[in-house]
């Protein structure tokens, strides 16, 4: 068997090769250029995982649960990554050529399109949070470790530290953070601007095991990880500091910068430099016993060139896609006892805490099936509900909105239903939109003949909003949901739902427990309030619904959440006055159901305690598909102010805020009557 020594020199060959990848993709990059700087100095600590028996990985199935886990951090360093995985086999190396294009399989950042990447990243400090997910559901399934490389620049970002806190508090001793300490960013690539010189303490004072080792000193660095792959786990997550520069193993200065372009002149040179240590370090195989430098070069796909004597002239590189095989589908149906759910009756008030509680519980016994909170749980129920069934299931990460949504985005990629919760406002929108393009890569990979995910291989998560509309009352502005729907809505594969009561929130749970419903932005009430639907009501997306329809009304009425009841109360109200009048609950968006009422020239009314996203997607449908309006038939009533400016709400109770935003039912009756007059 071969030693470090042995490894570590042929891995010195395998170097130069990789380094060989990085170039072809920054000569033939559709801007002739990658992010050098830092896939330069990761090369070896990636190369060191995947090359000396450390990670467990299936290229022909890299969907496969039964092996480890890697996230790339860093999402700039993928030049690295993809040229690791191209010599590897899990795509062809052609595809390192016109990186960085539109269609090109090796893109800006890293993603799902490629085989083998679970998530996409690019924004810095959330890869963290994602190696936990999988960490926490790794140890609980046993046998399988999680890798992650993060920069040492990253590490300023916030959020890297929710991730490493949750790590060491839950002791995910299965977790290794490879950190790229080549002390140089985007904007001075020779110094941070933020020191990470006692990063050792840091992370110990975190709760991790911490190792150091030059990034070049290879033996060093394999040794470091075979201590956490092989030796006895003491509950401590491990991070290995490998110290390096920015750009190490560049020749030319422009490979240390964060991004390059290497003139022909740079290319030529970084070339015949990388041939010249390339020769040299085959030469000194020679030292070694010839049989044992076959077998691992053998192992590296390279083919062995000897001279007459039979000294290594040359290792050949084998070109060796692998034949991926596409993951079986998932079925992603939660099984659970639906007697169990909460029992609802008509007209009877039921706290949005209960019911998720309620549904939580009989959900979990389906080990699919987990719930995430952020301090907020005594709102949110679903983790007193969890917690009754499944309470390894139940999580509370304390207050770190955006390491819970990404430990949501490991488990779901996992292939588990995850609910996380916390007030509309808190939810980490950098983290939100790089779930929805992992969502959407995923999605072009399913669909694809040739892709390596297929159906149920998407993500399921429910951001779960609490308090949504006008119900924080007396908190503040700054806790206020009038705009979540608005920025959410704005993310590309994101549901919103905006439930009125708590049969519609049932409802939408059981619907959302089918499985495969993507991503699902859930605004639900905080106060108790009266069921207004009865057992036989199921929820669809992009549905409206009736709540009082009047034959031949004089006006409709569209509204979402808890301003659907100030409809009903006024057009209760307007019915005593003999003035007809519809009520369409609308959840969600239900664009056929608007066309056909503007068409029919009923007056129109929409209601709603936020920006008023129904209208304004209404507005947008109507001028797209060239639909023709009679003059007033469209009025809103919303927080927006007299001259339609966007504004945030202040605090106080209810009444007090539907009163002084104009959103009372005898608002809505004044509006209503005028328009009739009119």
């Amino acid at each position: 068997m071969e030693t470090l020594e042995e490894l570590s020199a042929i891995l010195k060959v395998k170097e130069c090769d990789l380094r060989e990848n990085l170039l072809i993709q920054c000569q033939y990059a559709v801007d002739r250029g990658i992010h050098s700087g830092g896939a330069e100095s990761a090369i070896i600590p990636m190369m060191a995982l995947y090359y000396g028996d450390i990670i467990r990985y299936d290229i022909q199935h890299p969907a496969s649960p039964a092996q480890d886990i890697f996230i790339l951090s860093k999402g700039h360093a993928i030049a690295a990554l993809a040229a690791i995985y191209a010599d590897l086999g899990f795509f062809a190396r052609e595809h390192l050529k016109n990186s960085r294009s539109w269609g090109s399989l090796v893109r800006g950042h890293p993603g799902p399109v490629i085989p083998g990447v679970p998530v996409a990243t690019g924004p810095l400090g959330q890869g963290i949070s994602v190696a936990c997910g999988y960490g926490l559901k790794n140890k609980e399934e046993g046998g399988f470790d999680v890798y992650c490389l993060v920069g040492d620049g990253e590490l300023q970002e916030g959020s890297c530290w929710e991730g490493i806190q949750f790590a060491g508090e839950y002791h995910l001793d299965n977790l290794c953070l490879l950190i790229d300490r080549n002390n140089g960013q985007s904007d001075n690539t020779q110094k941070l601007f933020l020191s990470a010189d006692t990063l050792n303490e840091r992370l110990s004072a975190f709760g991790f095991r911490v190792m150091e080792t030059e990034s070049s000193n290879i033996p060093r660095l394999l040794e470091c990880l075979r201590d956490f792959k092989r030796l006895p786990r003491d509950s401590r997550p491990v991070a290995i500091i490998c110290e390096t520069i920015k750009g190490f193993g560049a020749y030319s200065l422009t490979g240390g910068k964060h991004k390059a372009s290497f003139t022909g002149e740079e290319f030529t040179g970084e070339r015949i430099l990388l041939t010249h240590a390339r020769h040299n370090r085959i030469q000194k195989l020679n030292r070694f016993e010839g049989s044992l430098i076959k077998k691992m070069a053998e192992k590296f796909g390279y083919q062995i060139k000897n001279d007459p004597d039979g000294n290594i002239l040359d290792l050949i590189t084998q070109e060796h896609p692998v034949p991926i095989k596409r993951a079986v589908p998932r079925d992603k149906a939660l099984r659970y006892d639906a007697s169990k759910l909460p029992q609802l009756e008509k007209g009877k008030s039921y706290g949005a805490t209960e019911i998720a509680a309620g549904f939580a519980a009989a959900f979990a016994i389906d080990p699919r099936f987990y719930t995430i909170d952020a301090d907020l749980s005594n709102v949110s129920g679903l983790y007193t509900g969890t917690n009754r069934t499944n309470r390894y299931h139940a999580l509370n990460v304390g207050i770190a909105e955006c390491n819970m949504m990404c430990m949501a985005e490991a488990l779901a990629a996992a292939g588990a239903h995850v609910w996380v919760s916390t007030f509309g406002p808190f939810f980490n929108w950098q983290a939100f939109r790089r779930i929805a393009i992992g969502y959407q890569e995923r999605k072009e990979v399913i669909e694809s003949t040739k892709g390596w995910l297929s159906k149920g291989h998407n993500l399921d998560i429910t951001f779960l909003s609490t308090a949504s509309n006008l119900d924080t009352t007396v908190n503040g502005a700054t806790h206020m949901s009038n705009d979540d729907c608005f920025v959410i809505s704005s993310i590309a594969h994101v549901k919103v739902i905006d439930t009125c009561c708590p049969r519609q929130f049932l409802a939408a749970a059981r619907w959302i427990a089918q499985g495969n419903r993507g991503l699902v932005y859930l605004r639900v009430m905080r106060n108790p309030s009266p069921a207004l639907y009865d057992e036989t009501y199921e929820f669809e997306y992009a549905k409206a619904y009736y709540l009082q329809e009047e034959k031949n009304h004089q006006a409709l009425i569209v509204s979402s959440g808890h301003a659907v009841l100030e409809s009903l109360s006024a057009a209760e109200l307007l019915t005593t006055e003999g003035i007809p009048v519809s009520v369409a609950d609308m959840p969600s968006y239900d664009g056929d159901f608007l066309r056909d009422a503007a068409k029919s020239g009923v007056f129109m009314v929409f209601v709603e305690q936020n920006n008023g996203l129904l209208f304004d997607l209404f507005s947008r449908d109507i001028l797209k598909k060239n639909i023709p309006l009679r003059q007033n038939q469209v009025t809103a009533l919303n927080v927006r102010d007299e001259r339609d400016k966007l504004r945030f709400i202040q605090s106080g109770s209810y009444e007090q805020m539907i009163e002084a935003l104009g959103l009372r039912a005898v608002d809505i009756v004044s509006v209503v009557r005028k328009l009739i007059q009119s």
